[in-house]
C-alpha cells in the first residue's frame, strides 16, 4: 500500500510524538516505540483492514482511520491523544471504575 495526502503530522513527526511521550506499541519482540516505518504500517493494516471487512471505521494503535465519504478511496485519519470526562456526571459506578484504573497505572509505575 502506498500511503499518500495531506500529513498535518507525517509519520517521522508521528513517531517524534510516539518517543516524546513513551507511547509504545506491544509487538513479538516486546514493547517499542514505533519508527515511522512501523507507523505507516499500522495505517496501511488498518485501511486494509477497512478495506476487508466493508467497515467505514477502524482503530488501534492510537489511531482511528475513518472512510471519507466523498472520497471512497481515501480515509481521515485520528490520533487519540487521550480520554477525559465531566467530573460533575459521573455515576459512582464510573468513579469506581476510572479509580480502579488509577490503581492499576500505578501498579504498572511500580
Amino acid at each position: 500500500m502506498n500511503l499518500s495526502g495531506e500529513w498535518e503530522l507525517d509519520p517521522t513527526e508521528l513517531s517524534g510524538l510516539f518517543q516524546a511521550k513513551g507511547w509504545c506499541y506491544h509487538t513479538d519482540e516486546g514493547l517499542i516505540l514505533p519508527s515511522a516505518k512501523t507507523i505507516e504500517g499500522m495505517l496501511a493494516r488498518l485501511i486494509g483492514d477497512a478495506l476487508s471487512t466493508g467497515r467505514d471505521e477502524v482503530q488501534g494503535g492510537r489511531f482511528m482511520v475513518f472512510k471519507d465519504e466523498e472520497l471512497p478511496n481515501s480515509y481521515d485519519l485520528w490520533l487519540n491523544v487521550g480520554f477525559i470526562w465531566d467530573e460533575d456526571k459521573l455515576t459512582e459506578e464510573e468513579r469506581e471504575i476510572l479509580a480502579a484504573g488509577d490503581d492499576e497505572d500505578d501498579e504498572d509505575d511500580e
